[in-house]
């Protein structure tokens, strides 16, 4: 939140309350989630915030570089919380039930950027998306991460 606050500033703009309650609900959970989410989850707390209020945020957000935009299932845009010890971001999209799960993987940054820098590159966001299906659902007939049951 610190960071936020930091870029905002840097740009002459404030941390406004509705910016607080907004922030406060994006770093209090490590899931990713798209803005309709986001925006029930904020209106518990104040319940005139506008979806367009949260794409503006959303967008200050990654380019403070504090989110990074994950591609769902059906091309859904979902956000997650960049990792404070890399520009890498790892996320498991499942197939059967849509949820994005991000990953934390400190090597990938590490291993991804060496062909990079070996071809004239530096490397600013590196993103790994991985497309699965549940094991668990499968296996046992129900999700616990999304209370689905096999069909």
């Amino acid at each position: 939140m610190e960071q936020a606050v930091a870029y905002w500033k840097v740009r002459g703009l404030k941390m406004t309350s509705v910016r607080k309650i907004i922030c406060q609900t994006v770093f209090s959970s490590a899931e990713a989630f798209d803005a309709e989410d986001l925006l029930q989850r904020a209106r518990q707390k104040d319940g005139l915030i506008s979806l367009s209020t949260i794409y503006r945020t959303l967008s200050t957000l990654q380019e403070a570089g504090l989110l990074v935009e994950v591609e769902g299932i059906d091309r859904k845009k979902c956000f997650s919380v960049v990792g404070t010890q890399t520009s890498a971001a790892s996320h498991v999209v499942c197939q059967d039930c849509g949820q994005v799960i991000p990953l934390e993987n400190p090597c990938l940054s590490l291993r991804e950027s060496g062909p990079a820098h070996q071809t004239g590159f530096s490397p600013k966001k590196i993103s790994l998306r991985i497309e699965a299906t549940c094991d668990e659902l499968e296996r046992c007939g129900t999700c616990v991460r999304s209370n689905k049951t096999k069909e």
